[in-house]
């Protein structure tokens, strides 16, 4: 029988478990390197709590909580099965330590039991985004010349690609990221929470936090011209619109701000962006790299190339498919990349996962949870995004929408949090 914990432990746990999810919170505008830290160590976190058993869980949180855990660990084993199976290959420590961003948010979830201090992460999130989109706005102005540090490994030439006519340039930003994608798609996971927050939040200040964040957010999708962000973040606009502003004034004052992105998104820069958008889905690059996933898919159906294993062995398939090196990356579709990699049983717990996270975000959010309710926008986001991009390959990317899951599984809201069983 276990002894219970002392008084200064467990007010020190929710502040640990704060400082953490804050520093995550800060590194979704400002360092993929912040993130990955705070989130295994997050890991850790409730790891620590199961073993010492005083993990915490509400009932009807324990599927999706469950599915995920059992998906990353089947992701850390795949490329050992793969290997027995015959795949040659192993892959590289990096892509195979990202099974851990699977596991990020069912951890936050089991670790949030402990109490969390939520306007502190809030306050963290909206400071690094507003300091993060100032510097795009700087970027997409003015071409970047200042040196960076090379230990800092940000690839300065992504914020010097241009998409204007010529006399006009205009640069796509990339935030502290410098990478237009990974600057757009972490909006993108972020805009469903802000809209939440200012369209439901009972609190004034949540209300304006969340307009402002909501506003970062669409300034970054439009300046990093990244095309598949922008139209999940119109389709997440309508569905906030339609689903959660309570007045019609509201709606009217929402739809009029979806009306005025349309009317940007004609910009020059933009619109040679969306001329091409069709062309590249269905007969450029996209087509070529979804060609290839499919033959990987073929020759190992069941149990895929391994976890993290793709580019290898794309790249050992190209004198047959064609592929060059530049889209050996990943399928440009997620539940292909899955396929290819997991397998079969890989592609069926990933959608095991996803659609028990769903449902538990969707009867929270039923319950009156603004944040379960952005969550939920943020989820229908992720894979509209999914269509055309293998979102896991940025660690950053896939660490904000699972922030975003988390805390929408566990934060209050406005409403009273579910009474946990032990």
């Amino acid at each position: 029988m276990t002894s219970p914990p002392s008084p200064a432990l467990r007010n020190s746990l929710p502040v640990l478990l704060t400082a953490l999810l804050a520093v995550w919170a800060l590194g979704t505008a400002a360092s993929e390197g912040l993130m990955q830290g705070a989130a295994d160590a997050t890991i850790l976190f409730a790891l620590g709590l199961v073993l010492a058993r005083r993990a915490s869980l509400a009932s009807e949180l324990k599927a999706p909580v469950l599915a995920g855990a059992a998906l990353a660990l089947y992701q850390a084993l795949s490329p050992l099965l793969a290997h027995l199976a015959g795949a040659p290959e192993w892959p590289p420590p990096g892509r195979w330590l990202q099974c851990l961003d699977t596991a990020a948010a069912p951890a936050l979830a089991l670790a949030a039991g402990v109490g969390v201090r939520w306007a502190a992460v809030e306050l963290a999130l909206v400071a690094g985004w507003t300091a993060s989109v100032a510097l795009g706005l700087v970027q997409h102005l003015v071409r970047w010349d200042v040196p960076l540090p090379p230990l800092l490994r940000l690839p300065v030439g992504r914020v010097h690609e241009v998409f204007a006519p010529e006399g006009q340039p205009r640069f796509a930003a990339g935030g502290f990221f410098f990478h237009r994608l990974r600057f757009a798609h972490g909006a993108v996971a972020l805009l469903g929470p802000a809209l939440g927050a200012a369209l439901r939040a009972a609190s004034a200040r949540r209300r304006w936090l969340g307009a402002w964040l909501a506003l970062l957010c669409a300034l970054a999708v439009y300046l990093s011209f990244a095309r598949a962000a922008l139209g999940a973040a119109v389709l997440v606009g309508v569905a906030a619109g339609v689903g959660l502003s309570r007045s019609w004034a509201r709606r009217a004052g929402l739809g009029g701000v979806l009306l005025l992105c349309c009317a940007v998104a004609l910009a020059p820069g933009w619109r040679l962006r969306l001329g091409g958008a069709a062309e590249n889905l269905l007969d450029g690059e996209r087509a070529v790299a979804r060609a290839a996933g499919w033959d990987l898919v073929r020759r190992h159906p069941v149990l895929g190339v391994g976890f993290g294993n793709y580019h290898a062995a794309a790249l050992a398939r190209s004198a047959e498919t064609q592929l060059p090196a530049q889209l050996a990356r990943d399928a440009h579709a997620l539940w292909l990349t899955v396929w290819a990699e997991t397998g079969l049983l890989g592609l069926l717990l990933w959608l095991t996962w996803q659609l028990l996270l769903a449902r538990a975000l969707w009867r929270r959010a039923v319950a009156g949870a603004w944040p379960a309710a952005g969550a939920l926008l943020s989820w229908g986001a992720f894979h509209a995004l999914a269509l055309v991009h293998h979102l896991p390959f940025h660690s950053g990317v896939h660490l904000t929408f699972a922030l975003v899951w988390g805390v929408g599984l566990v934060h209050p809201g406005d409403v009273p949090q579910p009474s946990a069983r032990r």
